[in-house]
C-alpha cells in the first residue's frame, strides 16, 4: 500500500514550503517511521560504476531536498543509489522573498524561487559531520554562490576546499535561475577561466589529500545548441568529471494547466522531461561519450529513468517525483527498471547508457 498517497491531500492542504519544512523535520525527528514502509532491495544488473565509485543503483536523489546535510542517513533508506545534498553556500543566505515554492499539481510540476536558502557552510558541515560515521553511500555535495559575492569564482574554491574530503563528488552549480547573473558564468568567454580555475584547485587538493573527488558541472536546459556544443568543447578542455543535466527552466509550455504557472522561477518536474532528454542527447554527442552525464528533469518512472539513459545519461536523478509520489517511488522503479534490462537481453544497466547515439 503507498501510505504516502492517503496522506498526500493533507499534506498539499500545506503551502509547498511549509510541507516541505514539516517532511524534514518529520524525517529529522521521527527517522524509525519515515522508513517502516520502505526496503532497500538490491538488484545486481542495475550495479553500475563510474569515477572508480560504486553504486548500487543509478538512481539518485536531486539536490535541493536536503539543502542543509539534516537528513541523508534517512533518505539512504529509501532505495537510493546515491545522494546529493545541498545547494550550500559559504555564509548564511536566506533566499528571496516567499512565497517562493509552488506546486503544479495537475501538471506534476514545481516552481521554485528559492535563491540558495541555507545555512550556509559551517552549520552545513556539522551535520554532515554527524551523518559521516553512518555514510556507506554515494553523497555528492552541490556547491553555490552567495547573493552579494562579487567575485563568483571566490565563493565556489572556499566551498571546494571545506568540502573536498568530506563529498564522494562536487557539483558546481552555475545554472540556477534564482540568483541574478549567475546563468551568465555558462557563457563560454567565463566558463572558461571558471572552469580552469575550479579544476586548478580540485588538482591541488587531489595532490595534498591523496584523493581524487569528481567534478562536475550542472547546466541549465535553455541554452541554444551552440552554446551547448562551446560548453561541451570548454568541459573536455578543462578535464572537468562530469555535467548534471539539467537545472530548472525558465521556459514555460503553453499547453501548462496549472494555476501557477505564471510564477517566476526554475521549473521542474514533468514538463521539463523532454527538454533536458534533448539537452542531453546534444551533450553526449558533443562530447562524444567521454564525460559521464548524470540527468535529471521530469523523472518520474522506470521508463522515464531508462530513456535519460539511452540518451547518455550514465546516473539519474529525481526531486519533484519524489514529491508527488512519495517515500516508496524509487523502489518502484529499481524493481520495474530491473524487469525492462532483462527484457531487453541486457545483462546490466552500463549497456543501454548512449543507446540512442550509437
Amino acid at each position: 500500500m503507498n501510505f504516502y498517497k492517503i496522506f498526500r491531500p493533507l499534506i498539499f492542504k500545506f503551502d509547498a514550503e511549509i510541507a516541505h519544512n514539516l517532511a524534514i523535520k518529520f524525517l529529522k525527528f521521527m527517522p524509525k517511521s519515515a522508513t517502516l514502509f520502505c526496503f532497500n532491495r538490491r538488484y545486481k544488473n542495475l550495479q553500475t560504476k563510474l569515477w572508480d565509485i560504486d553504486f548500487a543503483n543509478p538512481i539518485g536523489l536531486a539536490a535541493g531536498f536536503d539543502k542543509n546535510a539534516e537528513v541523508i542517513n534517512v533518505l539512504s533508506k529509501f532505495g537510493f543509489g546515491f545522494l546529493e545534498i545541498g545547494t550550500v553556500t559559504p555564509r548564511v543566505q536566506i533566499g528571496n522573498v516567499k512565497p517562493r515554492l509552488f506546486r503544479l499539481c495537475e501538471d506534476k510540476a514545481i516552481i521554485n524561487r528559492l535563491g540558495f536558502n541555507n545555512l550556509g557552510a559551517e552549520d552545513f558541515a556539522k551535520n554532515l559531520e554527524k551523518a559521516m560515521p553512518q555514510v556507506s553511500y554515494a553523497l555528492g555535495v552541490n556547491i553555490g554562490k552567495n547573493k552579494d559575492t562579487e567575485d563568483m569564482l571566490v565563493d565556489y574554491l572556499v566551498l571546494l576546499k571545506k568540502f573536498y574530503t568530506k563529498a564522494t563528488y562536487i557539483t558546481v552549480n552555475i545554472s540556477s535561475p534564482n540568483l541574478k547573473n549567475l546563468r551568465d558564468l555558462q557563457g563560454g568567454e567565463r566558463l572558461d577561466p571558471f572552469l580552469m580555475a575550479i579544476m586548478e584547485k580540485k588538482n591541488e587538493l587531489k595532490e595534498r589529500c591523496k584523493r581524487n573527488v569528481p567534478i562536475l558541472l550542472k547546466i541549465a536546459p535553455d541554452l541554444t545548441p551552440d552554446e551547448q556544443e562551446k560548453i561541451a568543447e570548454i568541459v573536455i578542455k578543462n578535464k572537468v568529471d562530469g555535467l548534471i543535466i539539467s537545472n530548472t527552466t525558465i521556459f514555460r509550455d503553453p499547453n501548462l494547466k496549472s494555476e501557477n504557472t505564471a510564477e517566476v522561477g526554475g521549473l521542474s518536474g514533468k514538463p521539463l522531461f523532454e527538454q533536458s532528454n534533448q539537452v542531453l542527447k546534444n551533450i553526449y554527442k558533443f562530447t562524444e561519450g567521454k564525460i559521464p552525464i548524470i540527468g535529471v528533469g521530469g523523472v518520474s518512472s522506470a521508463a522515464d529513468v531508462y530513456e535519460k539513459i539511452k540518451c547518455g545519461a550514465s546516473l539519474v536523478q529525481i526531486y519533484s517525483a519524489f514529491v508527488y509520489e512519495g517515500f516508496g517511488l524509487v523502489e518502484r522503479i529499481k524493481k520495474d527498471l530491473s524487469e525492462m534490462i532483462k527484457e531487453d537481453g541486457l545483462e546490466n544497466i552500463s549497456q543501454a547508457v548512449g543507446f540512442y547515439l550509437k
